[in-house]
């Protein structure tokens, strides 16, 4: 079995973006042509702005010719703008400098095979004291797992405007590899 990886940097990442968004939905829990389009169109864009930003990376793995992965990162902006849920002590400490996780997708198929671990770690290689942050779905226990079973502390907050965690609030995934309050890493936890 032929698995390569491959990095791309700024712009040459467009190349690939209809791959990505294909992969994308085909991994989507909601799909509805609707739904489809919907996020094809937002991933197009957000991939577009992002490729001119410092320290954009792009990743992909394929089995033979066929996308199995792909993940895109970006350094957050230092000194960090303030999030409406963290306040600017948090921002600053949690997000400024830090690789931004805004993609880390794994078809179906090929979950399970250390594929989404090597994704990972070639978008954290950037990462100034390896500080690094995701938001998902606090729902989406499959990626929540994922991130805490590599040492990543959760943090759930409500989306900006609300006045608590709706039942879809944002969960931020942040640490280090070696984070000693992580909810779950290799050495504490036999299941991961």
């Amino acid at each position: 079995m032929d698995v390569g990886t491959t990095v791309y940097q700024g712009d040459t990442a467009l190349g690939v973006v209809a791959e990505f968004v294909h992969l994308r939905l085909l991994s989507s829990r909601e799909r509805s042509p609707e739904r489809d389009e919907e996020v094809a169109s937002k991933v197009r864009l957000r991939i577009a702005d992002e490729v001119r930003r410092p320290g954009f990376l792009a990743v992909t793995t394929r089995i033979g010719s066929r996308l199995c992965g792909f993940g895109t990162a970006v350094l957050s902006a230092d000194p960090a703008p303030e999030h409406p849920a963290l306040g600017a002590r948090r921002s600053q400490e949690w997000l400024a400098g830090a690789v931004r996780i805004a993609d880390l997708v794994v078809a179906p198929a090929a979950r399970g095979r250390g594929v989404g671990t090597g994704l990972l770690d070639v978008l954290l290689l950037p990462a100034v004291d390896e500080r690094a942050w995701a938001v998902t779905d606090h729902q989406d226990t499959a990626a929540l797992n994922f991130f805490r079973c590599r040492g990543r502390r959760q943090t759930v907050y409500p989306q900006p405007g609300a006045r608590r965690a709706p039942p879809r609030s944002s969960s931020s995934l942040r640490g280090t590899r070696r984070c000693p309050r992580s909810l779950c890493c290799r050495s504490t936890n036999p299941a991961c």
